[in-house]
């Protein structure tokens, strides 16, 4: 059972074991609404399991066999992100004590509506939660494949614009900083070229995955540019951002942009720029601003001339071991490890 693009209307599971309820709800919102009754949580499980297109679910908390608690449970611990986050609005009754409305919400819920309800507050909730569950479900869309960079595996420049839309309203609603830090690979393109297809795709493959694997579990990386990456920090002050440069640069040499015995041309450059609540500019052109570097500023990068990482000296190394500050030496061991290796041949040499 699937959901064809040319329906419009969202689809809602009622779950009642009640099939005067059932009807009930089939007057109040069949009219708007594609209604699937279900009269158990099992039934109701099966149903979710084959279709993917339900957008909030109605369920009864009193039903023989599993509950709408069990149900709820189900669905907040699936694997799906589909399921996991659906909206589901539990339907209790007069004697249903607070303690297991707390308990519901420590489950998930998202709402709740009490027996006898009336067509005003049912359709209320169906209409509020509907849309969230259409939100939920163009969201994923957009994280699908036509919304990423094929090339590097991360989201492509249309869907930073869009969650560049979504932190700013996010943001203006509770009052946090927002930053984007945006780190240029310069001359990437160029060694690309000359290295050819085959190579090309092994490096921005090669990218995408180092990029995708320091960033913070709030943050996210996408591919803004031939050369550009944004990074969106929520959060995040411009002076917590630039204490996240190190962790953000990547190491050319790891990045496949580096070979023992040759010297490419690439260079990382970095750019902080903050979002004030007060700016009136679209996403687009707020990112857009932010890569030709008319708002924000620059700050200096680990990357030396050579568009290698300046690595510490051995001195420096066994000063940051000593100390246990391990992290400060992680992004530099590819070249550690193409400098040592003279040292280390000539250790492994018979006395």
């Amino acid at each position: 059972m699937t959901h064809t693009e040319t329906n419009s209307r969202a689809r809602i599971l009622f779950v009642d074991d009640s099939r005067v309820m059932r009807l009930c709800a089939q007057k109040i919102l069949g009219d708007q609404f594609e209604l699937l009754p279900a009269d158990s949580a099992e039934s109701a499980w099966e149903i979710l399991l084959a279709d993917d297109s339900i957008e909030l679910v109605f369920t009864d908390l009193q039903m023989p066999g599993k509950s709408g608690f069990d149900l709820l449970k189900d669905i907040r611990q699936s694997a799906s992100t589909s399921l996991s986050e659906l909206p589901v609005v539990l339907i209790t009754g007069a004697e249903d004590r607070e303690d297991k409305r707390r308990e519901a919400l420590l489950l998930g819920a998202t709402d709740f509506i009490t027996k006898p309800f009336n067509a005003t507050e049912l359709m209320a909730r169906a209409r509020a939660y509907a849309d969230s569950g259409q939100s939920l479900r163009r969201l994923r869309l957009l994280e699908s494949n036509h919304h990423l960079d094929q090339a590097t595996g991360l989201g492509n420049r249309a869907y930073c614009e869009y969650r560049l839309a979504q932190a700013i309203s996010f943001t203006r609603r509770h009052g946090q900083a927002l930053t984007l830090m945006h780190l240029q690979l310069q001359g990437l393109s160029r060694l690309l070229d000359e290295m050819g297809s085959e190579y090309a795709g092994r490096a921005e493959q090669r990218i995408g995955q180092t990029l995708a694997a320091r960033i913070r579990r709030e943050d996210t990386v996408f591919r803004t540019g031939a050369e550009s990456f944004t990074f969106l920090l929520p959060a995040t002050s411009p002076v917590g951002a630039e204490s996240l440069q190190e962790r953000f640069l990547p190491d050319l040499n790891e990045l496949g942009l580096c070979a023992s015995g040759d010297v490419f041309d690439v260079s990382a450059r970095f750019l902080i720029q903050p979002i004030r609540l007060d700016d009136s500019g679209d996403p687009a052109s707020l990112i857009e601003n932010g890569l030709a570097g008319r708002v924000g500023r620059e700050i200096p990068s680990t990357t030396g001339a050579d568009g290698g990482a300046s690595v510490p000296d051995l001195e420096e190394v066994l000063r940051l071991l000593e100390r246990g500050e391990t992290d400060r030496i992680k992004p530099y061991l590819g070249h550690l490890r193409q400098r040592m290796q003279p040292l280390l041949k000539l250790l492994a040499e018979p006395s």
